[in-house]
């Protein structure tokens, strides 16, 4: 059985994606503090600290999943955000380096900056917006550069609008069910832009299609192919809870340099057999009776 390494694994994707690699594979977490009832090899270590002495040395491939992603966060704290997702993903990329294995990095669809064109392909240019999408950027030069110096098979997964069970708060399909669930107001900032929302569990599928499959250096968008405003994203919520949606505007909460619509084009990963399976509705189905039901342990039920 194939050896994972996988860092930030008690993190939102992390949460999801160890129930299901667990069925398939030997799984290895890295953790700033160790969690009960894991269905993984824990070692309690920072990412940025974490030495070739640390864990085994017969890892196959390691999934790069921590770093802090909260925007806002991230260009409140820019050095703190720096630091882990940067020289984090550097002292990764040595351990895959020393390890001679497979290399996976979570990178963010915010690296495209304001799109030139609908869908966005991979090719397209990069802009920074935000500190965070800064630090992506940068550890994407650095997992090309390893890659090409070391000759190392790594993949990137630019990440768009991701949802499901154990999403963090900061997340706008969690805000508006969290709200939703006490009351029929709930309020918002700019509820108009449009974004490429893919459910979780695809996203699971997309990487272990990516981590069998792919070779050398190689970029990846992972979405649907279809955008929906907050605001229709509101709407489907309101009538799945039988809830009258009214929406209050916060200005505290519209973000500066918002773009106004973002649009994945998938064709590169579907030519690894990929497509994503969970729409839109069945996705948010999934996602509220989990916030309603609170389970602290969540069983997957997609086959890979």
């Amino acid at each position: 059985m194939k050896k994972i390494l996988i860092t930030g694994f008690t993190g939102f994707l992390g949460s999801n994606l160890i129930d299901v690699f667990s069925k398939k594979y030997e799984l290895i977490g890295i953790t700033h503090k160790k969690k009960s009832k894991q269905k993984i090899i824990q070692i309690q270590k920072n990412i940025r600290n974490l030495t070739i002495n640390d864990i085994p040395n017969d890892i196959d491939s390691i999934i790069h999943l921590a770093a802090i992603s909260d925007i806002k966060f991230c260009n409140e704290n820019p050095k703190e955000c720096y630091q882990t997702n940067v020289d984090g993903t550097l002292n990764m990329l040595e351990l895959s380096r020393k390890l001679d294995a497979k290399f996976l990095f979570m990178s963010t669809s915010h690296v495209y900056g304001y799109p030139k064109k609908l869908p966005i392909p991979e090719n397209h240019p990069t802009e920074s917006t935000s500190i965070y999408a800064t630090s992506k950027l940068v550890s994407e030069k650095i997992c090309e550069s390893y890659s090409k110096l070391y000759g190392l098979d790594i993949s990137i997964i630019r990440l768009f609008s991701t949802y499901g069970p154990f999403e963090p708060n900061y997340k706008v399909t969690s805000e508006i069910i969290s709200q939703l669930l006490v009351n029929d107001t709930i309020t918002l900032g700019n509820i108009h832009p449009k974004r490429d929302f893919v459910y979780v569990d695809d996203v699971i599928r997309a990487m272990d299609v990516i981590i069998k499959k792919s070779k050398g250096f190689d970029i990846f968008n992972v979405g649907t192919g279809k955008s929906y405003s907050i605001l229709e994203i509101s709407k489907m919520l309101s009538k799945l809870m039988n809830k009258k949606l009214l929406i209050k505007s916060n200005s505290t909460k519209i973000r500066n340099n918002e773009i106004s619509n973002v649009v994945a084009d998938c064709s590169k990963i579907k030519k690894l057999g990929w497509m994503p399976k969970i729409t839109l509705l069945n996705g948010l189905k999934l996602t509220l009776n989990w916030h309603i039901n609170k389970k602290q342990v969540y069983e997957k039920k997609i086959n890979l």
